[in-house]
């Protein structure tokens, strides 16, 4: 991953500590930087300031924050660490004062990704389309908050790179999928004003619709295209069967019938296997609104995608192959029986789209920053 240096304050092997205001806890520092342990020291030798769990230290005594940052000033300059800052509130009440609008419980955990490098573990984790994952591939993005609801929603919000005013928001995937980077069905993130129940509403009314949207589809993506994949392994099997050939025209010689069974049954059970997790995730989320037509067939495929016992898997011992082609078969047979009536309800009850209209923006009461030292004071560093 490479990262946009032209609105760098410094240069990229530096140490630097990011100073910002907290309602809560009153000044809030944050050590970045390839030196990054070179704030640490400036921090720690500076007596006022106190390290947090997330890497963070606060100062909560802000009225001696003067002489205190003075001090934290000149440890910093021994140390070869620069000192920013500005007027913006520390993220982490942000993404609190965010959490307490939105539906339902949230929690909100701030990560601080204090080295360049770190904050590329974020990148095949994000699911978005649209300026998080470019910023957080190419744009240095220091520190950032996850909201999470307990409900499979986790949300990533950073400062928005260029803005002293606004935020962006986008979301991870949900952690039955592995391949979120560019995947088509992937929401797109928003950027949200610093009014943070102005905020809210934009993430009820316009994000959290459009992301149930996109999990829904892409769960009955993936579902319909390996419910595909063995359709047609079906197909070709029976088809084998009741001609005694092989698709190409070959005849099949009786005494490897047994062993190309076992081929069908052996690549079913990897597509289930593939297909199992995404067809339980699309379940719960139409099987509370099916009607009568349908809701015996997913009662069964509930039973089918939750057993009470583990199923066993390929390969088996020559012992045991009879009863795991049969077991295999049987639920190859049981998910074919159900699949039409989950594919009909999904497609059936998609979610709907985003709110026309949010909440207007509310006012906010503005907390005064205390003034910072030296002349380095200014935006918050974006780029190595």
């Amino acid at each position: 991953m490479s990262m946009d240096d032209r609105t760098t304050p410094r240069s990229r092997g530096q140490a630097q500590i990011i100073l910002a205001v907290s309602p809560a806890d009153g000044l809030v520092a944050v050590p970045v930087g390839e030196q990054y342990p070179w704030a640490n020291t400036a921090l720690q030798l500076t007596p006022g300031f106190e390290r947090r769990p997330d890497g963070t230290y606060a100062l909560r005594d802000v009225d001696t924050a003067e002489p205190i940052l003075r001090a934290l000033a000149d440890t910093a300059r021994r140390h070869r660490v620069h000192l920013f800052g500005g007027p913006r509130t520390y993220l982490g009440d942000y993404a609190a004062a965010l959490a307490d609008g939105l539906p339902g419980q949230w929690t909100v955990k701030v990560e601080v990704y204090s080295h360049p490098v770190w904050q590329e573990d974020l990148v095949p984790l994000l699911w978005d389309a649209g300026e998080l994952i470019d910023c957080v591939e190419h744009i240095r993005i220091p520190y950032a908050a996850q909201l999470t609801n307990g409900a499979g929603i986790e949300l990533l919000l950073t400062e928005r790179p260029g803005s002293t005013d606004q935020y962006l928001l986008g979301s991870f995937a949900s952690a039955t999928f592995d391949d979120n980077y560019a995947d088509p069905h992937a929401p797109t993130s928003i950027v949200l004003p610093s009014d943070a129940a102005h905020a809210a509403g934009l993430v009820t009314g316009t994000f959290l619709p459009a992301y149930e949207q996109a999990v829904h589809e892409r769960l009955l993506a993936a579902v319909e295209a390996v419910h595909g994949r063995l359709e047609e392994l079906h197909t070709a099997w029976t088809a084998i069967q009741h001609s005694g050939r092989y698709s190409d025209g070959t005849r099949l010689d009786p005494a490897t019938l047994g062993h190309t069974q076992q081929q069908y049954l052996e690549e079913g059970s990897v597509e289930w296997r593939r297909l199992r997790p995404h067809a339980a995730a699309l379940l719960s989320r139409v099987r509370l609104v099916a009607g009568a037509e349908d809701s015996a067939s997913l009662d069964r495929l509930h039973q089918l995608l939750h057993p009470d016992v583990a199923e066993p898997s390929w390969p088996a011992a020559p012992s045991s192959r009879p009863a795991l082609q049969a077991s295999t078969a049987e639920i190859l047979r049981r998910w074919r029986t159900g699949a039409p009536a989950l594919l009909r309800q999904a497609h059936a009850t998609r979610p709907v789209g985003p709110a026309s209209t949010v909440r207007p923006a509310l006012p906010t009461a503005g907390a005064a920053a205390p003034a910072l030292p030296g002349d380095r004071v200014g935006r918050t560093p974006r780029s190595r």
